[in-house]
Parts: structure tokens; sequence; C-alpha cells
């Protein structure tokens, strides 16, 4: 099956193992993190980086009209500046930086089942870190942009919740709207569980229809910083797909 060629901005990386590493250097001479936007009054904001760390953006003269989203997820390119700023792990001239899909965990009723949807969908890598629930995906589909898909992580309201013990049931949908199934296309989204996590004592168990596979079920544990499916992967992430919302 041909992969999709999207126009956006391409990663030129594995994918994985970096989403463990707080730090990690890229080839072309500057650094990677996944963190979360914190913004703390009018333009002040820092990076609160995946291993728990803080980034003061020091320097942002490469980065224009970032519009600044209080707990957005972003990949972030950067270099570190030598001056040290005290409440700060690092101090960094920020080279650019790419938001993640970040989204809230929402209900799934009767009423909403329809366009929530239920098409297949892969999970291929699937993590806790800063108090989200981060999935990369796999989906069938055209790089049309008039050929929106729709991803979501939901709490099931139509069923009896017979949860295991110490575990939250939840659901991750995929509504591809009637897309052509052309090709095999990559994601990557974040959903905000910190309320989750103070009503579970063990973790959550994910239900996903799969590609080829069907319904599977996937338990992530608190805490985990990254759980391998072993699926195989093509050894680059080549798309941010921003045909997903």
């Amino acid at each position: 099956m041909k992969r999709l060629k999207f126009a956006i901005f391409i990663l030129g990386l594995a994918m994985l193992p970096f989403l463990q590493s707080c730090l990690d250097d890229d080839k072309d001479g500057y650094s990677l993190a996944i963190s979360t936007v914190k913004v703390i009054e009018g333009r002040n904001f820092y990076f609160a980086i995946d291993g728990g760390e803080k980034m003061l953006p020091g320097d942002t003269t490469n980065i224009h009209n970032y519009k600044l989203k209080d707990g957005q997820r972003a990949f972030v390119y950067f270099n570190l500046l030598e001056d040290k700023v005290s409440g700060y792990d690092y101090n960094a001239k920020i080279e650019h930086v790419e938001n993640i899909l970040t989204k809230g965990v929402i209900p799934l009723t009767a009423a909403t089942a329809d366009s929530i949807g239920d098409d297949r969908i892969n999970v291929t890598e699937i993590w806790i870190a800063g108090g989200y629930l981060n999935l990369e995906f796999q989906i069938l589909g055209t790089s049309s942009p008039q050929k929106l898909h729709m991803v979501n992580l939901v709490q099931n309201e139509m069923i009896d919740d017979s949860a295991e013990e110490g575990y939250i049931n939840l659901e991750f949908r995929h509504n591809a709207y009637n897309d052509n199934p052309d090709g095999l296309g990559n994601g990557i989204v974040s959903f905000k569980i910190e309320s989750l996590v103070l009503n579970a004592e063990k973790g959550l168990k994910i239900r996903v229809n799969t590609i080829n596979d069907g319904v599977k079920y996937y338990k992530v544990d608190f805490p985990t910083v990254l759980k391998s499916l072993n699926v195989q992967r093509s050894g680059t992430y080549n798309a941010l797909v921003k045909w997903i919302y």
C-alpha cells in the first residue's frame, strides 16, 4: 500500500525513540523536545518538557506570529543558550514550534454517535506524559484538503461500563467522512486526561477499531512514559496530517 505524501512540515527523523527523551539532537544542528505550552501571563510563557523539566524560550526571534495557547502540545526545535535562568532547567533559542493536535475527552451518546464515527484506525504508539494521553496513529484516506478526518477519545455512555477494577474505559474513535482509503497516513494527537487520572487507580483501557484486526483493547498504566505496541514502522515519521481535527 502506498504511503501518502502530505504537503506539510516534514520532521525528517525517526519518530520514536525520541518521544521518551527530554532532549535529543537533530542532525541539522538543533534539538527536539515534546512539550506543553504554559502561558504565565500575557506573552510570557515556557515549555513544560515531557520529562518534567521547564524550558524558557529565551530567544524567540526565529518564531513569528506563534499563537500562544495554554495547554497546547507541541514539538519544539531549539538550541540551548549558555545563560542560566533561575527557576528553569533550560534556556533556549526556539527555532521552530510545530503544534500537536490537542483535545479533551468527550462523552459518546446516542445523539453524538454518528458524528463521532467508528471508522478503522491503528494505534502504533501510546504513552502518558504531562497529564496527556498521547497516541500515534495510522489511518486510510487521501491527502485532499477537502477530505477532513476527525479523531476523538470518548467515554461511551451507551454501554454498561464494566471496566476492570482500577481502570477507566475509553474509546479512540475516528470519522473518515467517507474518504477513499487510497493510502496510509500517520498522525499524532494528545488528549488531556488529568481529571481521569484522579478517578483511576491503575490506568486506562482503550478500545480501538483497528484497520486489519478489528476491535482491540490497549491498557495504559499510571504512571508510564512509553508503551510500544511493536508495530512495523517505515523508519521515518513523515506526516503530521493536517486534515485531522
